[in-house]
């Protein structure tokens, strides 16, 4: 677990200046969760769950149920989260007005992003 969040701490892309002690909370939570599902095996074929859902919309579909799952697994109850690649996206949409976290993190072949947010 200690080589993962050194892992994490590299690999992690901040958005930006938070505004609010929330948002920042948010974005430590998006990116503590994307290195989490970035250290779990694809359904399909990859050196990740993540980098998997890159390579194609193909690839992508093959991964999506298992990261809509892992999703919801990862998070803390309160929080949804949406997962956004060029291939597509897993998690229902952002309301609009509520804060928010954001991490990115670059597999290779795209950006994988998570956005975060209390409802």
């Amino acid at each position: 677990m200690l080589i993962l969040s050194v892992v994490a701490g590299f690999l992690w892309v901040p958005a930006g200046q938070a505004e609010t002690p929330a948002e920042t909370a948010l974005d430590r939570t998006a990116a503590d969760a994307l290195a989490v599902l970035d250290a779990e095996p694809p359904v399909g074929e990859g050196r990740s769950r993540l980098a998997a859902a890159c390579r194609s919309e193909r690839a992508f579909a093959v991964e999506a149920d298992a990261l809509d799952a892992r999703l919801d697994a990862v998070l803390p109850s309160s929080v949804f989260g949406r997962i956004e690649t060029p291939h597509g996206t897993v998690g229902p949409p952002r309301p609009n007005g509520v804060p928010a976290g954001r991490a990115a993190l670059p597999t290779g072949r795209c950006t994988v992003t998570l956005r975060v947010w209390y409802v």
